[in-house]
């Protein structure tokens, strides 16, 4: 089984050749401090950002075509390059011209990334997260259809393909291409309005990397296929100083129209002072692909799409969201990649509001549940219906004691024990931190959307002190086995939040589908702390809302998850 990982794990081995000689210098990074830099990885490497080094230009890079198999599909099957293939790269690399004149040399190795990208497609058994998976799925030639394509934690297909065929503008990160870029405010509603700010961008966006002739060539396209058509303004002044830089499509063929065209760009500019750098410059055409991908998705279907949040600062806009609400659509070159489909997850829950989600068919799957064999006593639910957690009950100073001395005497309680505390937003998060004990508050580990999430499980993981995680965000893809967490706190059922516009768009097309998600959630929160048969770990549910959720939703709940409520909810 050979796993893939992205560019940016991996270091740009050219670049690192400099690094090597002292003589590396980030086009973005103002500090020379290499520490502080983050473009020395193959994500801004010289063959992303420069015509020379594309295709074999970089005589660290392999190709598919340079590997051989050997017991294939079987526990033996070994992926390598042969000694002769190894040989040629040797003297291509010895007799490199941008190296040539460096002190300190390297013996010629494989691009890290490269190399493990090629193992892994031409593997028999290949592993991909889903921000890689989808990444790759233009590109057919590369990702062939295998005969089965198995989707892990499948209850976050929809949440990963939004996430992927979302787009977010941001002024700080746009106004990097475009100096006096500016977000105009259009509102919510105005879904056509908001086409006409992007195709101003892409026009933008299209000048500063020298492809202005893509914009006219959209235009034509756009006004016969979606009976679209916005006259742009575009300088027919030449254009000087034009350095070339490379697409990943043109790493690898796609046949998709909108990465084809995107093959060829140039950077362009009037002054060499605002020429993009090379790494500025892949980061400028990746977002606009982005840009012109999500612009067509719009078009193709506005009803489709939403504003999803708009963020301001003093009255002025910083970041404006756009998502797409069904992505069915999206789901159909997804299932194409394996002849057959393996959808696994302890919480789909609900077949068909799961199947509706992703665009299949009920009558087309197979849905197999199976029942939890962990012991019921080494997983019991514990329903203390403090109070019922409704948006109003939560704003009370009174209620919102109750929970936190709740919190706290559970603390208490399990003094000696490590923990986690689910919450579902930071307000409650905060109340919580802020009024208890102060030897329990010393136990807290909390989340922060300014920490990295590793750090925080890393500090529990590796403290033999019983501490506590608390965090919003803790519910899905967290492993507390054994004494890591031997009892955990669910303060409130975990409704998806209404004041979140694509939530609440989507809870008004489908309310099953709300419920559905709530169910999910809650489910995975539980799941936190028992990880095995011997393992165990009690769990309290704080909110007097459960007791009716339980009940609404019962057939959706697996039974193993209602067998384990202790008292009359159930």
């Amino acid at each position: 089984m050979k796993a893939a990982k992205g560019k940016n794990n991996f270091p740009c081995l050219l670049k690192q050749d400099f690094v090597d000689n002292g003589t590396y210098q980030c086009g973005i990074c103002a500090s020379s401090n290499l520490n502080e830099c983050y473009h020395t990885t193959v994500e801004y490497g010289q063959c992303m950002t420069n015509e020379s080094f594309k295709e074999d230009g970089c005589r660290y890079r392999t190709f598919a075509k340079d590997y051989k198999i050997i017991n294939e599909r079987t526990k033996d099957e070994k992926i390598y390059i042969d000694n002769d293939t190894k040989q040629k790269y040797q003297k291509q690399h010895s007799e490199w011209l941008p190296i040539s004149k460096l002190k300190v040399r390297r013996e010629w190795k494989p691009c890290e990334y490269f190399n493990q990208l090629n193992i892994a497609l031409a593997s028999s058994h290949s592993i991909f997260n889903y921000p890689i998976f989808l990444a790759f799925l233009p590109y057919n030639k590369r990702l062939s259809e295998r005969e089965l394509l198995v989707l892990d934690e499948g209850h976050l297909l929809e949440t990963e393909i939004v996430k992927f065929r979302g787009l977010s503008i941001s002024k700080k990160r746009w106004k990097r291409y475009v100096g006096n870029f500016d977000i105009v405010d259009y509102g919510y509603d105005s879904i056509e309005r908001w086409i006409d700010f992007l195709i101003d961008l892409e026009t933008k966006m299209l000048i500063a990397i020298g492809n202005d002739s893509l914009a006219s060539s959209l235009d034509i396209e756009r006004s016969i296929k979606f009976n679209y058509y916005k006259t742009r303004k575009i300088s027919s002044e030449n254009l000087d100083h034009k350095k070339r830089i490379v697409s990943a499509t043109e790493l690898f063929e796609s046949d998709e129209e909108i990465a084809k065209k995107y093959a060829n760009v140039e950077i362009t500019s009037k002054d060499d002072t605002k020429t993009l750098s090379d790494e500025l410059a892949v980061d400028a055409l990746k977002d606009t692909e982005r840009l012109t991908r999500t612009i067509n998705s719009i078009l193709a279907n506005p009803k489709n799409w939403i504003v999803s949040d708009i963020k301001k600062d003093n009255y002025k806009i910083e970041k404006v969201e756009l998502k797409p609400l069904d992505i069915s659509p999206y789901c159909k070159t997804v299932f194409e990649k394996g002849s057959k489909t393996l959808i696994m997850s302890a919480t789909i829950l609900n077949n068909k509001a799961f199947c509706k989600s992703i665009g299949l068919a009920p009558d087309d799957v197979k849905f197999i549940q199976v029942e939890s064999d962990f012991p019921i006593e080494h997983r019991a639910i514990y329903p203390l219906n403090i109070a019922y957690l409704n948006y109003s009950n939560l704003q009370s100073i009174d209620i919102m004691s109750k929970i936190s001395t709740t919190v706290d005497n559970l603390m208490s309680t399990h003094k000696n024990d490590k923990g986690i505390i689910h919450t579902t937003s930071y307000e409650q998060l905060n109340f919580i931190k802020e009024n208890l004990s102060k030897e329990n508050t010393r136990r807290l580990l909390v989340t922060d959307p300014e920490i990295q999430r590793d750090e925080v499980i890393s500090q529990h993981t590796s403290s033999p002190k019983p501490t506590v995680l608390i965090s919003p965000s803790l519910h899905t893809g967290l492993d507390l086995k054994d004494d890591l967490s031997r009892f955990q706190i669910i303060t409130k059922v975990p409704y998806p939040n209404k004041s979140d516009r694509w939530t609440n768009a989507k809870r008004q097309v489908d309310e099953e589908w709300y419920y559905w998600q709530t169910a999910l959630r809650l489910i995975q929160a539980y799941g936190r702390s028992v990880r095995s048969k011997d393992d165990w770990a009690r769990t309290y549910v704080l909110d007097s809302a459960f007791s009716y959720f339980v009940r609404k939703n019962r057939n959706t709940l697996p039974s193993w998850f209602i067998q384990a409520i202790k008292g009359q909810c159930r």
